[in-house]
C-alpha cells in the first residue's frame, strides 16, 4: 500500500457524502486505493429538541485517532467539526467512523476531494 503521488493525480473529483448517525459506531467512509481523500469539511447536525453526543474517528490507516471526543451538541445545534482552513488528508484504506448517544439524532454531511 503506497501513498498516491497527489502532484501526478489524474482526476480530483468534489463530492458531498451525508448520513444519518445511530446509536454505536458505523462506518461512514472508506478510501478506495490509489486514492487520497481531502477532507474539507466535517459538520454535525443535532436534529433532535436533546442535546445529544457525538463521537468521531478515522484510521490514518492502521491508526485509530479521534477527531472529536464524546462532545456535547445543544438541540437543534450544528457542529463544524472541520473547515477548509483546518482539512486533512484521508489516505487509502483509511476511514471515518461516527456515532451518536441517542437513535436517528443527528445528521453528518461530509465534503471532500477525491484524488487519484
Amino acid at each position: 500500500m503506497a501513498n498516491p503521488n497527489i502532484a501526478a493525480a489524474t482526476s480530483i473529483l468534489g463530492v458531498t457524502h451525508s448520513a444519518a448517525l445511530g446509536t454505536g459506531t458505523s462506518l461512514l467512509l472508506t478510501v478506495p486505493s490509489d486514492t487520497v481523500y481531502k477532507i474539507n469539511t466535517i459538520s454535525v447536525c443535532n436534529i433532535t429538541a436533546s442535546t445529544i453526543t457525538v463521537n468521531l474517528q478515522g484510521t490514518f490507516p492502521s491508526s485509530f485517532r479521534s477527531l472529536v471526543k464524546d462532545i456535547s451538541i445543544p438541540a437543534t445545534t450544528t457542529l463544524v467539526v472541520t473547515s477548509k482552513d483546518t482539512s486533512f488528508y484521508l489516505p487509502e484504506t483509511g476511514s471515518i467512523y461516527g456515532g451518536s448517544s441517542a437513535s436517528s439524532s443527528a445528521h453528518i454531511i461530509i465534503s471532500y476531494e477525491a484524488i487519484s
